[in-house]
């Protein structure tokens, strides 16, 4: 899942996006609702943190603008009001749920999911007993622990994770990791010899003269 979270006090939002990252998520965060709005790409996320009280254009006003705009991506409200006319203004605004501070980060990531739950389900591949494959946010994780890809080597993984078990082609590779490009033989060896390097030993296989396949074998 790919969350936008908007919160301006710093500590917060520093300490939930580590935990959200931490456990596989892809997190784009704010300080406030014209930053947001300004760079973020309000189509791309699955799930949206937005705090009540936030400077210059807050939470309320951020999700006016959403909804104006057709996008119903599922929004979570966090914030240390308790007036419950802030409260049913949000679910008028069409807010998914609305948590107030201070809360467990676990409890989060459980609202979070409730309000998504397709995103949830079946989202991590297991390769082997250290390594997971998250197919939502397309992260690979090793112990839990996101490992750090260049964008090449996130879509080299993601066309192997998606054909698992299939002969993926030189050619396909060109065009999807490269956008079509005429890149060498060796840029590819080269390409495929440092994402081994992240992964279980068995996972890329070679097929002499064509290309390679994901290996996901049953993991009891």
């Amino acid at each position: 899942m790919k969350i936008l979270l908007m919160e301006d006090e710093l500590h917060l939002r520093q300490n939930i996006k580590k935990f959200l990252t931490i456990k596989g998520y892809k997190v784009d965060d704010f300080e406030n609702g014209e930053q947001l709005l300004k760079y973020a790409n309000l189509h791309d996320y699955d799930c949206m943190i937005l705090d009540v009280n936030t400077p210059e254009i807050d939470g309320f006003e951020v999700l006016e603008y959403i909804r104006e705009n057709d996008i119903l991506t599922p929004t979570i409200f966090i914030s240390a009001l308790t007036d419950v006319e802030k409260v049913l203004k949000a679910f008028e605004l069409g807010a998914a749920d609305y948590l107030k501070k201070p809360f467990d980060l676990a409890e989060l990531e459980a609202r979070m999911l409730r309000t998504n739950p397709k995103k949830s389900i079946n989202s991590y591949i297991r390769l082997d007993e250290n390594f997971n494959y998250n197919l939502q946010n397309r992260t690979l994780l090793k112990n839990e622990i996101p490992s750090k890809l260049s964008s090449i080597q996130k879509k080299f993984l993601y066309l192997l994770i998606k054909n698992q078990n299939k002969l993926v082609t030189f050619d396909m590779l060109r065009d999807y990791v490269w956008d079509g490009k005429e890149i060498s033989h060796g840029t590819i060896l080269s390409t495929t010899r440092d994402l081994k390097k992240t992964l279980p030993d068995s996972f890329i296989q070679n097929v002499k003269g064509e290309g390679y396949i994901g290996v996901i074998q049953t993991i009891k």
